[in-house]
């Protein structure tokens, strides 16, 4: 069975800047729209609000119910508004969805296990998506996609989207080749592997240069014996 959040909600008829009034009552404006309905404006409890989106996800599927003609749709929460100080929601966009038909979503990705390459203190991983674009029936939509990093005992070894096992019913939507996960060197890592690099290799063409000094001069002693028999 797929998460479901019930909602209770009302019709809205207060439209443009008026909303700020609702606002001040505790009540967040919304709209409803998808699923070959129109935008339909709503109203809906602060409080009831806040504790829905704390439990939901982009797939997390709301039990919406409208009014006292007890409307009932399933919808996900497409889009928040937030006040930016108090991180208050102004606004909701829900999307009407139907269970049979598929849809597209961002999951987001979360990393399970323990690296056995990541406890070396020079080492890391890089996590450069947090998200996978997938598609499916609303109800085999995960509410997260995870991912076990377990494996990665070595530096380079990744892990690509197509790498990532995917619930029954439910496909991949990004590029096969998207990076998920990569075992590399720290950045302070690599920096101090540069300077020694760029250590030795300074070292070895000083070395050269003496070298080179040192064939000249015995070059050009010869030279300066021949003068002296000479003389």
């Amino acid at each position: 069975m797929p998460h479901t959040i019930e909602l209770k909600a009302e019709p809205r008829t207060v439209t443009g800047k008026q909303v700020k009034h609702l606002r001040r009552q505790g009540i967040v404006p919304a709209n409803v729209y998808g699923d070959g309905i129109e935008s339909t404006p709503i109203q809906v409890e602060l409080k009831e609000l806040q504790h829905a989106l704390s439990h939901a996800t982009a797939t997390t599927l709301v039990d919406l119910t409208v009014g006292k003609s007890h409307m009932r749709r399933h919808v996900l929460v497409r889009d928040v508004q937030y006040e930016l100080l108090k991180r208050i929601p102004t606004h909701v966009d829900f999307y009407a969805v139907r269970m049979d038909q598929k849809i597209r979503a961002a999951v987001p990705i979360v990393l399970r296990g323990e690296s056995p390459a990541a406890r070396q203190s020079d080492v890391m991983l890089l996590h450069p998506v947090a998200v996978l674009n997938v598609e499916g029936r609303p109800g085999d939509l995960p509410q997260a996609i995870e991912v076990d990093v377990s494996g990665l005992a070595e530096v380079d070894q990744t892990i690509y989207a197509r790498d990532v096992e995917l619930p029954n019913g439910v496909a991949l939507v990004d590029p096969p080749e998207e990076l998920i996960v990569k075992v590399q060197f720290t950045k302070a890592a690599i920096e101090e592997e540069v300077e020694a690099a760029e250590e030795e290799g300074e070292a070895a063409a000083i070395a050269e240069g003496t070298a080179a000094e040192e064939v000249g001069q015995d070059a050009d002693q010869p030279k300066a014996e021949q003068s002296e028999q000479a003389s």
